[in-house]
């Protein structure tokens, strides 16, 4: 039986529309979103916004939010990955050519210059940075390595194979949900491209031993040795879960509803803490939310 939530939407959409940001940019106003107050809006944070937006099937400020992205002259790879997330969400297919982002919108082309990093993508498995933008969960070198394949990272099948590789070697030890979650999204975006990535069933077990120890009666620590549920590491956790269809926490629902603020939005740790557009997106792909709107994947 599927969980039922009974987080306050009208509160969380209350929150994420008292983030927005209006601002006149040559000429033309555009919105963005920031969760911190008085501050201008960003890129990644206008993504959190409007996809939770999608997933609550509440209005969005689609062409204000085009027009913002678009006044940017240059992006790095972050702002990149985010600005196409946001383009697909206003209806846009936005493509990476040549270090420049484009995509058509209401019968006109527009593109963004891109500074892409030139680093070999296997190399990133050779580190273990964690925070390179930000606090965000997707913020670590696999993370990086993940946001230049939903780009379109163009590689040969020799590194392709290698990433396969290394990604299979890193399940197959991992002790941390996030990149046990993290690396199957790579072995995803790899297929996507055509690639031919089959998980072994060794795998599958192994990935199932550490949900088990990592999963509590309401969600999931972010490795076997932890105590305490996190937003990321439970978002980690049911990620894994639908995949390999296994059930999930029986106290997820309680979990989820403590995390809401009383300003509407979400924080990461049911010790307290302040409320995230980020945490919003990641408490409703939790909650289900995604699988039922085919807006936010």
């Amino acid at each position: 039986m599927a969980v039922v939530f009974v987080m306050d939407l009208e509160a969380l959409l209350r929150y994420i529309n008292e983030r927005r940001v209006r601002i006149q940019w040559n000429g033309c106003f555009t919105s963005g979103y920031s969760s911190v107050r008085g501050t201008e809006p960003g890129i990644q944070d206008t993504f959190f916004a409007v996809a939770s937006l999608k997933m609550l099937n509440a209005a969005s400020p689609d062409d204000e939010i085009v027009s913002f992205i678009q006044n940017h002259e240059h992006l790095d790879l972050n702002r990149a990955y985010y600005a196409a997330g946001c383009l697909r969400l206003a209806g846009c297919i936005p493509e990476l050519n040549d270090g420049k982002l484009e995509w058509w919108y209401r019968g006109e082309h527009h593109e963004i210059e891109c500074f892409i990093p030139g680093t070999p993508l296997i190399r990133y498995f050779e580190y273990d940075l964690y925070g390179m933008y930000g606090s965000s969960i997707f913020s670590s070198s696999l993370g990086t390595l993940l946001k230049r394949l939903k780009l379109g990272a163009v590689s040969s099948g020799e590194e392709m194979d290698g990433i396969v590789r290394s990604a299979l070697l890193l399940l197959e030890g991992s002790r941390e949900l996030v990149r046990a979650h993290i690396s199957l999204e790579i072995l995803d975006a790899i297929a996507e491209r055509g690639f031919l990535v089959k998980l072994p069933e060794s795998h599958i077990k192994t990935l199932s031993r550490l949900l088990e120890s990592c999963e509590t009666v309401r969600g999931y620590t972010p490795t076997p040795e932890s105590t305490t549920e996190t937003l990321e590491s439970t978002y980690a956790g049911c990620m894994i879960a639908r995949r390999l269809k296994e059930r999930e926490p029986p106290g997820l629902r309680s979990f989820v509803d403590l995390l809401q603020n009383d300003n509407g939005g979400f924080r990461r740790s049911p010790f307290g803490g302040i409320s995230a557009l980020e945490h919003c997106y990641l408490a409703l792909r939790v909650a289900g939310r995604d699988r039922e709107s085919d807006s936010v994947r």
